[in-house]
């Protein structure tokens, strides 16, 4: 039960972030949120790292694993900050629910893992749910579908890389890595973009939140996570489509058309359907 309410909590959180930061997204450009965000994240780690006794740790954060997963972290903040200005927060929640099914994918052609016709047949299904979703030709720009599947890709990137991190290296040092990396994008987007806009309180309270969502959420995922059955948690990640189309409609408006809904519900079938085989294979195993 705790890890279940906990990988709630670690959803609603990462959509309170994504909510704010569309928010900031109609007066700021990406890099700008990124850097801003990242700030108060590394004030809020720093502090963290204090309390928690782990200022000896630090110097970890070279570890070549880190640096590379901190270098994903940039380029998947990048592209999907700079879709979600142009999409519905529900539909880019649910294009980023890809990933479970491109890291089965990916794990045939990186690691020689053999893959079903049945787990096949979820990443297909997951994948046409996709494309119910943003139905091309409809509303979506092209460029932001594409910057959000970018970004699911990096996940799923990222998430392969996370499970050779060593156990030695504390969870709150890989999130200052994450916070590096993307502020170090952050700077480099903001550098290519026309020049900061105004920096008003009230936007620099967005910022300060968004920092605090991500922490947080990060946290609640570490807490689901650790000393559970990961097969029954797992599910529950999928409640982010539900705050995503709650939060869609309650803050801007979106509601999402029926055929969006039913690509929704396609892509959490696969993805369920794709854990439940992972649970079978390995009770193989």
């Amino acid at each position: 039960m705790r890890g279940i309410v906990a990988m709630m909590l670690a959803m609603a959180l990462f959509v309170l972030n994504d909510t704010v930061v569309k928010l900031a997204r109609v007066h700021w450009d990406a890099g700008q949120i990124l850097v801003v965000r990242g700030l108060f994240a590394l004030l809020l780690l720093a502090i963290w790292v204090g309390f928690g006794g782990f200022s000896d740790r630090v110097g970890m954060i070279r570890h070549r694993i880190l640096v590379l997963r901190g270098a994903l972290e940039a380029g998947i903040a990048a592209a999907f900050i700079t879709a979600l200005g142009m999409m519905p927060l529900a539909d880019i929640t649910a294009i980023l629910m890809l990933a479970p099914l491109i890291i089965t994918a990916l794990s045939m052609v990186l690691f020689g893992e053999k893959v079903g016709w049945r787990r096949w047949s979820a990443v297909v299904a997951g994948f046409c749910g996709m494309l119910l979703v943003v139905r091309p030709g409809g509303a979506i720009p092209l460029s932001a579908l594409a910057l959000a599947l970018l970004s699911v890709i990096g996940v799923a990137f990222r998430d392969i890389v996370t499970r050779r991190i060593p156990a030695e290296i504390p969870s709150v040092i890989v999130a200052i890595t994450s916070t590096l990396g993307t502020l170090v994008g952050g700077t480099l987007i903001s550098g290519i973009d026309a020049g900061w806009r105004p920096v008003t309180p009230d936007l620099v309270l967005l910022m300060a939140s968004a920092a605090a969502f991500v922490i947080l959420g990060n946290y609640a995922m570490i807490e689901a996570c650790r000393d559970v059955e990961l097969s029954v948690v797992s599910p529950f990640r999928y409640a982010v489509m539900l705050w995503a189309v709650l939060l869609g409609i309650v803050v801007f408006g979106d509601w999402p058309a029926p055929v969006a809904l039913a690509g929704i519900a396609l892509i959490g079938a696969s993805g369920l359907y794709t854990l439940h085989r992972e649970r079978i294979r390995r009770k193989a195993d």
